[in-house]
């Protein structure tokens, strides 16, 4: 978004002449676009040449619809999407189930596809690890579909931003369901609604109050807004059915969102979750390594251990970020002469069948690698990084048995920091365990965070449909 910025700065001024006033709004706007938001709600903006309604036949720069200026791609982005759901309302194909882990999102969707398995049947999640989670709970209650990421759902084309599943060339299915939702960002979710039939049933599922999407839009937040009173199309689940094997971990969770600044949550700690200052991460936590992954002779029983143990990062950088964190027992995996290191690709390749955010291991000698679907050279892999620690954003859509939570020592002094540690990013990080969770940082900061929720500015829950 950065390199946007000078971009469409200098562009407005060469080709439009615009006023300084004009371009204080695109750069206000700019601001906001990369803190994940997709337009900017203002009163009002001069006339220009550069700012269109929305419905010309020329396409204007930025777009502004009465209340919110946009830079066109997002209004269009914005305005398919809700044109397509506003078609699948009135045809009643529009379904949304959301609701906290363990409260059953899956089995209401097994519920409603065991009396239309004859039917064609397209299941997917934006991660490869989510829509193996996806196939693997369904199978449980026996209904053995096969679930793919979007971008292989929609046909991904090499070097390219667009599908080959269109408007024009949509998904022959009678239901198409996707999980993990909350995951999914504007254009991606434009993209996906295009190649959906106006007489297919589209069943959106995810966490309302986890995380938003790493680019633009908080989309499936907003339609649950949006779409919350009308119980033809919108359910929420409350009740977790997990919560017997770690209450702990369900009552935090229900309590960090709950908590505002008048109302503070200043406990971070029950009979399933654990708090110590961050320092105490090392003397804490490594050692289970040590017995576990270290110590692992086979392939499987390493693999094992990742899903039993996992550190979960608020950022990349500092003193207690992924990359010091990686290093750190990168180092003492040498010294005690492990097999197998932990790995995180970190980029799509369809050919081999890895996506971003698979988990496996690397030998010692960076000669082969190992994931679920099977046995790499090091040499033929996509980009990776180390995962012994691993951001909380890569972890949606994973669960693990056990989980640390890393924060900061101190609340940082660049905004962008600042502004990703909210109650959001706590939530999605503790409810990744199922079993025990263990968080590591200033008790300020955590509480600090705790106050303060995702906002993303769009014009999806009010917009009303422009004939």
């Amino acid at each position: 978004m950065e390199s946007l910025k000078p971009v469409l700065l200098e562009y407005l001024k060469s080709e439009y002449d615009v006023s300084d006033a004009v371009l204080k709004h695109a750069e206000n706007l700019l601001m906001q676009l990369k803190k994940g938001s997709i337009c900017l709600k203002i009163e009002s903006v001069e006339e220009s040449p550069a700012i269109g309604r929305g419905d010309e036949t020329r396409p204007c720069p930025l777009v502004f619809d009465g209340e919110f200026l946009y830079i066109q791609r997002y209004f269009e982005y914005q305005k398919r999407i809700l044109q397509k759901f506003d078609l699948l309302l009135k045809n009643g194909k529009l379904h949304i189930i959301t609701g906290g882990p363990g409260t059953g999102k899956t089995t209401s969707l097994a519920k409603i596809l065991k009396n239309r398995l004859n039917e064609t049947i397209l299941l997917a999640a934006p991660t490869g690890k989510a829509a193996l989670r996806m196939e693997k709970s369904l199978e449980k209650q026996d209904i053995k579909k096969n679930s793919n990421t979007l971008h292989r759902l929609l046909g991904y084309k090499h070097l390219s931003v667009s599908f080959k599943r269109t408007e024009k060339e949509p998904l022959e299915a009678n239901i198409i369901a996707i999980d993990e939702c909350s995951m999914v960002d504007l254009p991606m979710m434009a993209k996906l609604l295009d190649a959906v039939k106006p007489d297919c049933d589209l069943y959106l599922l995810g966490d309302k109050n986890q995380l938003a999407s790493v680019e633009v839009g908080s989309v499936f937040a907003d339609i649950c807004e949006k779409y919350k009173k009308d119980k033809s199309v919108y359910e929420e689940l409350y009740m977790n059915h997990r919560a017997k094997d770690a209450p702990g971990i369900d009552a935090l969770s229900k309590a960090i969102l709950k908590s505002t600044e008048d109302n503070p949550l200043e406990t971070f700690e029950n009979d399933n979750v654990h708090y110590y200052e961050n320092n105490k991460l090392e003397s804490r936590w490594f050692a289970k390594y040590d017995d576990n992954l270290f110590s692992a002779k086979t392939t499987e029983e390493a693999l094992n251990f990742l899903e039993k143990f996992q550190i979960l990062c608020a950022t990349n950088a500092g003193k207690y970020g992924t990359v010091l964190i990686n290093d750190k027992l990168c180092e003492r995996a040498k010294n005690k002469n492990a097999e197998f290191i932990p790995i995180i690709i970190t980029e799509n390749n369809y050919q081999l069948g890895l996506f971003n955010g698979d988990v496996g291991v690397k030998d010692k000698n960076d000669e082969f690698a190992y994931f679920s679907n099977g046995k790499f050279s090091v040499l033929t892999l996509p980009t990776y990084d180390y995962a012994f620690a691993i951001t909380i954003h890569k972890s949606q859509g994973s669960e693990y048995e056990n989980v640390a939570v890393v924060y900061p020592d101190k609340a940082k002094a660049n905004e962008d920091d600042e502004t990703i540690l909210t109650r959001e990013l706590l939530y999605t990080a503790i409810t990744r365990a199922k079993k025990e969770c263990l968080i590591f940082g200033s008790k300020d900061v955590l509480v600090e965070s705790c106050k303060k929720g995702i906002t993303r500015v769009s014009g999806i829950k009010d917009a009303q449909l422009k004939s």
